[in-house]
């Protein structure tokens, strides 16, 4: 009898092409800060910005100005915030190529697929609209909806909710982490934001979104 999977996959470097609409809204955000006084004029470098991605929004503010609080940089992350929800209504944002066509076949082969990211519900929604996700997504959860929970916390009210086995899929720590704690297989995808050294626990890695359809067979058939 086949296995037939439900996938957890991460969205931002999983699906999301993120660093394209990312740049241009943590730049606004930063330079928020610096028209209140808060931060020196600087222009945020590739490197600082790609390495926020995947983290909560507290996270990244705390990685990138240690020296200013939450209570004032939660302002910085409120703006950016707006600024890639509009970048994502008006079909600025984009998704990886190959993206639609691998979640289409995920879904035809059967498996459940779920959508988990350290991201605010109000994104969540935005991206659903924009990429017509419902027609491959069977339910979604967001740090946001467990008060800034890790993943790996979260997943104990998704197995209460939806059947496994379960993979996860995702190119950050955070999902490796997921993984790790609950003994699940994983895809970690090396196109994405994480170093391959997050990655290195993975049970395989994908190059492009494109393999990990034939990756998640193979988890199921070892599985059988």
């Amino acid at each position: 009898m086949a296995v037939h999977s439900t996938v957890i996959f991460d969205f931002d470097g999983t699906l999301h092409d993120s660093l394209f609409i990312y740049r241009i809204a943590l730049q606004r955000g930063y330079d928020w800060l610096v028209e209140r006084g808060e931060a020196p004029k600087r222009t945020l470098s590739e490197d600082v910005m790609a390495a926020n991605i995947g983290l909560t929004a507290q996270e990244a503010w705390t990685r990138m100005c240690p020296d200013i609080p939450w209570s004032i940089s939660s302002g910085a992350a409120a703006r950016v915030g707006e600024v890639m929800d509009a970048l994502i209504d008006d079909g600025t944002a984009r998704l990886y190529p190959g993206v639609p066509q691998m979640l289409q076949q995920v879904k035809d082969a059967g498996h459940v697929l779920v959508f988990l990211s350290n991201c605010r519900n109000a994104y969540r929604d935005a991206v659903r609209r924009a990429f017509g996700f419902d027609q491959w997504f069977d339910c979604y959860y967001t740090a946001e909806q467990f008060g800034g929970a890790p993943k790996e916390e979260i997943f104990e009210t998704i197995r209460q909710e939806v059947d496994g086995p379960f993979v996860a899929v995702g190119d950050r720590y955070k999902d490796l982490a997921l993984a790790r704690a609950h003994d699940l297989p994983s895809v970690g995808c090396t196109y994405g934001y994480g170093t391959s050294e997050e990655l290195s626990g993975a049970t395989y890695l994908a190059d492009s979104p494109g393999q990990i359809p034939a990756l998640i067979e193979l988890i199921d058939a070892g599985r059988g």
